[in-house]
């Protein structure tokens, strides 16, 4: 069963908190993937609180906390509805359709539940939106992550490359449609793909 957790739209003032989790998250989950120089330079100015600030602020930019019965954050998630998207994403990721740019939790909730209950959300949301599709970057290498995602329904685009610090990493882009009809047929061919 979920933990009891409840979901809510990020504010300014929550500013601090997310960067707290993003460095927090990213370093749990990825410590030992490369130097620890990159991994200092990736964390300083990824979470900069000045550059989420201007996150929380930008149009098109939406946050959403999730948050256990204490009002503890324990993740967070965010979409984007980018006016310039990779050239490298397929035709028709580049135009109605958000990336869900950060899907953070906590790892003491793997496996809990509540990053499915995220993820619902965020396809709520995006339906709520009107857009037709969703895409993420994920690490090739990210295979908890890659499982996660393929089982609602996300499947390979592109790649691309990811700086963390000056370590050149390759990330894949993963997208589905956001209506789950269409998704339903195409799930267990895409699970397939995810795991082999």
């Amino acid at each position: 069963m979920p933990p009891r957790v409840s979901i809510r739209p990020a504010a300014p003032g929550d500013r601090d908190c997310l960067v707290e989790i993003g460095r927090t998250t990213f370093y749990e989950t990825f410590v030992g993937t490369c130097s620890s120089h990159d991994m200092d330079k990736f964390l300083r100015e990824s979470f900069a609180p000045d550059k989420i600030r201007a996150e929380l602020e930008a149009a098109g930019s939406y946050f959403y906390l999730l948050v256990d019965r204490e009002g503890e954050a324990q993740g967070y998630a965010r979409l984007f509805r980018d006016l310039e998207p990779d050239a490298a994403l397929p035709p028709e990721y580049r135009t109605n359709s958000m990336e869900l740019v950060r899907f953070y939790l906590r790892p003491a909730l793997f496996g809990t539940g509540a990053g499915q209950l995220l993820m619902e959300h965020c396809l709520a949301e995006a339906r709520r939106f009107g857009v037709e599709t969703i895409y993420l970057g994920v690490w090739e290498k990210n295979f908890r992550a890659q499982r996660f995602y393929g089982k609602n329904g996300f499947r390979k685009l592109a790649e691309k490359i990811f700086m963390v610090g000056d370590d050149a990493q390759t990330d894949w882009y993963l997208g589905r449609r956001v209506s789950p009809e269409v998704n339903q047929a195409s799930s267990s061919e895409t699970n397939s793909a995810m795991t082999a």
